[in-house]
């Protein structure tokens, strides 16, 4: 295995309009190059506590990032202490939020916009603090960073899919029209990150609803998809379903690292 990964987490994307609209990544799942499982995410379905619940792969009411309006570090072993812990380097292009769960709290637009310290938890890091901050540029600093510099863990985490859905609903065109643009700029750069020695991961928080909001417990708002390139994972669309918790002890096998004692035993199946 490489134990290199790419993390690109969709913002607010809900399982239905993965599949009608990410067609590249549909395709490789189709073709036997991807794996696909459908994911039911933990509770509640916000976007702070399950970056929490996704990065540490503990529930909220034990992490304690329970909304969105709680500022602060986190209080549990983390993938990015697991990574620093083994000496390997992190690139995370996201917004800001994980800044202040990872690095310092609360985020100062002044100074943490930018991130560089190869002895802090993330090694590089680029936080936007706009929602509408577009995507392309996302993916655009993230490959131009990868392409100057190597890393053993990258994350890429648009928010425009979310943006567009609070803003017009899941349903509407402009909801439709981000989670395409994803596709657009995923089908551009994931055969890129592959040559360069990459797995990668393409998953989401939680979903979205109709009126444009998410939190709750109906299944438009949980039910996300996670597609998986790798060439040691079982491939196809997987009938088994997941949770938000299989993401950590997931990005730690693609990674080489141990997970932490809270994390659950990896669902996800290897041929290996």
């Amino acid at each position: 295995m490489p134990n290199k990964a790419v993390f690109v987490l969709l913002d607010g994307l809900q399982s239905q309009y993965a599949k009608e609209h990410l067609g590249y990544l549909e395709h490789l799942s189709e073709t036997n190059r991807a794996t696909k499982y459908e994911v039911l995410g933990n509770l509640p379905s916000s976007s702070r506590p399950m970056y929490e619940t996704i990065f540490t792969g503990v529930e909220a009411c034990e992490h304690g990032v329970t909304n969105n309006g709680i500022c602060r570090l986190s209080n549990q072993k983390h993938l990015f202490e697991l990574l620093k812990q083994e000496n390997k380097k992190s690139l995370a292009c996201a917004y800001y939020w994980i800044s202040e769960l990872y690095l310092s709290a609360p985020f100062d637009k002044g100074k943490d916009i930018w991130h560089e310290d190869p002895n802090s938890m993330i090694d590089r890091g680029f936080f936007y603090y706009e929602d509408s901050y577009p995507d392309n540029h996302l993916y655009s600093l993230a490959s131009s960073l990868m392409g100057k510099e190597d890393y053993d863990f990258v994350l890429i985490h648009p928010m425009n899919i979310d943006d567009a859905g609070h803003h017009f609903g899941a349903g509407s065109k402009e909801y439709s029209r981000a989670v395409m643009q994803n596709d657009h700029q995923l089908s551009t750069y994931i055969p890129q990150w592959l040559k360069q020695g990459y797995s990668v991961v393409v998953g989401a928080d939680h979903g979205m609803s109709v009126n444009g909001y998410h939190g709750g417990n109906s299944d438009e708002q949980r039910r996300t998809a996670l597609y998986i390139i790798d060439e040691h994972v079982q491939k196809g669309v997987q009938t088994q379903a997941l949770t938000t918790l299989d993401l950590a002890p997931l990005l730690c096998r693609l990674l080489g690292i141990n997970p932490s004692e809270k994390m659950k035993d990896l669902e996800v199946k290897f041929d290996d």
